[in-house]
């Protein structure tokens, strides 16, 4: 009995530590927003967009198609085109644009990037088919 009680104290002493270990081991993450959107003039391929948060300012109805994204963004311009056998084939991500702050104008696919700006080719791991 002289022992119960020193060893509960130390399994107790064990766990919150534990419970303190894991906790600071894995911070909690913020939710990622992955958009895609087509290209605006009908062109085979596609915008993904990803970011910390996006809104739409609805003040205007030219300001409606304008997506403010924040928070580390990600825009990837997705090429589509003929192959030599004629199929419209896609590469995995033909340029990737890194910013803090984008605005994404979905009506006519231009892109106003601020902050810390960086542009680089993407090389595509694998090409997947699209049928026509």
């Amino acid at each position: 009995m002289k022992l119960l009680v020193p060893s509960a104290a130390v399994a107790c002493l064990v766990l919150s530590f534990v419970s303190q270990a894991i906790s600071q081991e894995y911070p909690a993450q913020p939710e990622r927003l992955h958009l895609k959107r087509p290209f605006p003039d009908n062109t085979p391929g596609r915008v993904e967009l990803t970011a910390s948060t996006a809104q739409r300012d609805l003040s205007t109805k030219q300001s409606e198609s304008i997506l403010q994204l924040r928070g580390s963004v990600e825009v990837r311009i997705i090429t589509c085109g003929p192959n030599d056998r004629g199929k419209v084939v896609c590469d995995n991500g033909s340029m990737v644009l890194h910013a803090d702050r984008v605005d994404f104008n979905e009506n006519t696919g231009e892109i106003h990037a601020r902050g810390d700006v960086r542009i680089a080719p993407y090389q595509a791991k694998s090409k997947t088919s699209v049928s026509k």
